[in-house]
C-alpha cells in the first residue's frame, strides 16, 4: 500500500528533522526571547545555535543515504532518500526557532502558510499515480525549501543578525544546552513518532497508514492551538523572567481559552470519527475510525500537558523535572508498546498513547502543585 510507504517515510524523515532542530524550538527560542533587546547577545546565540543544527544536518542526510542503500529494510524508501534530505536542509534554513524567540510570529506565520498553500496544488498536479508517493514528499520538500531560502534573505535583508563566525566554545556550549532539552524530544519520540515504526515493524505498511492518517486527522485539528501555544511560549519565557505577575496572568488567561477549544476539538472528533475516516482515507479505512475515536481525547490532555509543561516548567527552568517525566513516559511507552499491538493490534497502539499521554499531564500537575509555592513567589534568573 503506497500510502503506508509515504506515511512511514514521512515518520522517518520526522526523526532526522526532530535531530536537526535539537533542543532549539524550546531552548533556543527560550534564550533569544531573554535576549531580544541585544541585538549582539541574540546574534551569538542564533549563529552558534545554527552552526549545530547544520553540523547535524551532515550526520542525517549521511544516515539517510547509507541506510536506503546498504540496508534491505530500508532499499523500498530509496526513492524518498533524496527528497527526505531536501526536508531536512529545508528545515535548517527555516529557522523558526529563531523567529519564535524575536516574536516575529506575523512572518514566521505567513511564510508557513505559503508553504502550505504551495504544497497542496503540487500534490494534485503531480501525484496522479499510485506509485507517486515519493512525489508527496517532493511536494512538501521544495515549497519548505523555497520558504527557507527567502526567510534567510528577509533575515539578511532586515538587518536581523550581526553575521559573524562563532567561536567554538559558543558552539559547545549551545549544543550542551541545547543538548538537555533534546533529550525531552527523545522521550517524547519513544511515546509518539516512534509508534507507527513500530506498528511497520511488527505488522504492514496497510496497518501504519490506517494509524497515521488517523493520527494525522488529529494532529490536523489541533494544530491551530499548537501554533497559538508556539506563539505564547517565547512571550511566558520573558515574562517569566521580567514580570512574573503578568506571566501568571497570561498563563491564567490563555490556557482556559485553549483548554476550551481542545475539549471541543476532542469532542468533535470522536462524534465524527466515522464520517471523517471515509472523507480522509475512503472505503477500508474503517480501522483508521476506531484509531480516531480512542486518539481523539488526546488534543484536550496534550493541551493540559503543554501548559503545564512547555509554558510553565521550561518557562521557569525546571529541565531537569521535565525531563525526568517524559523519560518515565518513554520507558511506560516502551514496555507497553509491543504487547499492545501484539494483543491488539493498531487499536492497542493508540489506547498505549492516549494512556502515556495521561500519565504526562497528571504527573506535571502533580509535580506543580507540590512546588506551586516557588513558582508563584520565586524570581528566575
Amino acid at each position: 500500500m503506497e500510502w503506508g510507504k509515504v506515511a512511514w517515510a514521512q515518520v522517518i524523515i520526522g526523526y532526522f528533522i526532530t535531530l536537526t532542530n535539537f533542543g532549539f524550538l524550546w531552548s533556543g527560542v527560550r534564550k533569544i526571547s531573554s535576549q531580544r533587546e541585544s541585538r549582539k547577545f541574540y546574534s551569538r546565540t542564533f549563529i552558534a545555535g545554527w552552526t549545530v543544527q547544520w553540523l547535524l544536518s551532515v550526520l542525517a542526510i549521511a544516515v539517510i543515504l547509507v541506510s536506503t542503500e546498504t540496508i534491505n529494510y530500508f532499499t523500498p524508501f530509496r526513492p524518498y532518500a533524496f527528497y527526505g534530505g531536501i526536508m531536512v536542509i529545508a528545515g535548517i534554513l527555516f529557522p523558526v526557532w529563531f523567529f519564535s524567540g524575536l516574536e516575529r510570529m506575523r512572518e514566521l506565520a505567513l511564510t508557513q502558510i505559503c508553504i502550505r498553500t504551495f504544497t497542496i496544488p503540487l500534490i494534485f498536479i503531480f501525484v496522479t499515480q499510485p506509485n507517486h508517493g515519493p512525489r508527496v514528499i517532493a511536494a512538501n520538500a521544495i515549497p519548505m525549501l523555497i520558504g527557507g531560502i527567502i526567510s534567510i534573505f528577509w533575515i539578511k535583508k532586515n538587518n536581523l543578525v550581526i553575521w559573524r563566525r562563532p567561536r567554538i566554545y559558543e558552539i559547545k556550549a549551545e549544543f550542551k544546552e541545547s543538548g538537555a532539552i533534546f533529550l525531552s524530544r527523545i522521550f517524547i519520540i519513544l511515546y509518539t513518532t516512534l509508534t507507527p515504526t513500530i506498528i511497520g515493524v511488527m505488522t504492514n505498511a496497510t496497518a501504519v497508514g490506517q494509524y497515521v492518517l488517523a493520527d494525522k486527522v488529529r494532529n490536523a485539528a489541533q494544530s491551530l492551538l499548537a501554533s497559538i501555544s508556539q506563539a505564547i511560549f517565547p512571550r511566558l519565557s520573558y515574562l517569566f523572567k521580567h514580570d512574573r505577575k503578568s506571566a501568571l496572568h497570561l498563563i491564567k488567561y490563555s490556557g482556559t481559552v485553549l483548554l476550551f477549544i481542545s475539549i471541543c476539538i476532542s469532542i468533535f472528533l470522536f462524534i465524527f470519527s466515522d464520517k471523517i475516516a471515509l472523507i480522509m482515507g475512503g472505503n477500508g479505512f474503517d480501522t483508521a475510525a476506531s484509531i480516531l475515536r480512542w486518539l481523539s481525547p488526546l488534543p484536550s490532555v496534550i493541551m493540559i500537558s503543554n501548559i503545564l509543561g512547555v509554558q510553565i516548567m521550561l518557562p521557569n527552568a525546571m529541565d531537569k523535572t521535565f525531563n525526568k517525566i517524559l523519560a518515565c513516559a518513554g520507558m511506560l511507552s516502551l514496555i507497553s508498546i509491543t504487547p499492545s499491538i501484539y494483543y491488539y493490534g493498531v487499536q492497542g497502539a493508540a489506547f498505549t498513547t492516549l494512556t502515556v499521554e495521561i500519565f504526562v499531564s497528571s504527573s506535571m500537575a502533580i509535580l506543580l502543585f507540590q512546588c506551586r509555592k516557588e513558582i508563584l513567589c520565586t524570581q528566575t534568573g
